[in-house]
């Protein structure tokens, strides 16, 4: 547990060992899995176009590749953290360009599924912010009756102030929050934003 992502031995290790030894197909799903925090078949079937994902997250576990499963049916399964860390440097590395697609991949199936917290999150992680607002509106009163307002919060504050200041219904959610946070003196300017927005 002391090792971190940052021990040069263990990662070489983990490179040289594990990773390399694996086939390039092998090796490129776990790379481009490596953005999720929980793996399942058809979710790595969305993110990397792939139909034979729950067999390759079987092949994982039954050769040891540092994947746990999570359930007892095996439908999710995550990686170990340190090998995560070193999948994710490594996709940083060499496919950068990857990445807003494949987090976009992951949110747009995560919203098919119903699950607004990762669908927003792996938006954000793509700084796809036209699809966050879109997911913010849709989700914020879900967010809101289940009690999850510093979600909510985060989400906005995560947004450029334009964007928010564009949207009437963000420009709402936004004084919302002010108000349960005793913050008044924005509030006002907001609720104008939104009227501004809903009569344009």
């Amino acid at each position: 547990q002391a090792f971190t992502g940052s021990n040069r031995y263990i990662l070489d290790y983990l490179m040289e060992e594990v990773l390399n030894q694996e086939p390039e197909e092998t090796q490129a799903f776990l790379l481009q899995t490596s953005i999720l925090d929980r793996l399942s078949g058809p979710l790595c079937d969305a993110v990397i176009s792939n139909t034979k994902s729950q067999d390759v997250l079987q092949y994982l576990e039954s050769s040891n590749l540092f994947v746990v499963p999570l359930d007892h049916d095996r439908s999710w399964y995550r990686y170990h953290r340190l090998f995560s860390d070193l999948l994710q440097d490594q996709l940083a590395k060499s496919q950068p360009e990857m990445l807003p697609t494949l987090h976009r991949r992951a949110s747009k199936w995560y919203e098919r599924n119903e699950l607004p917290i990762e669908a927003v999150n792996h938006a954000l992680a793509a700084d796809d912010f036209e699809r966050v607002a879109q997911l913010v509106e849709r989700y914020a009163l879900e967010v809101l009756n289940r009690g999850e307002e510093i979600t909510l919060v985060g989400w906005l504050d995560a947004l450029p102030d334009e964007l928010v200041r564009s949207r009437p219904w963000l420009c709402v959610f936004h004084a919302w929050m002010l108000l349960l946070s005793g913050d008044a003196e924005v509030i006002e300017s907001r609720l104008q934003d939104a009227e501004r927005g809903l009569a344009d």
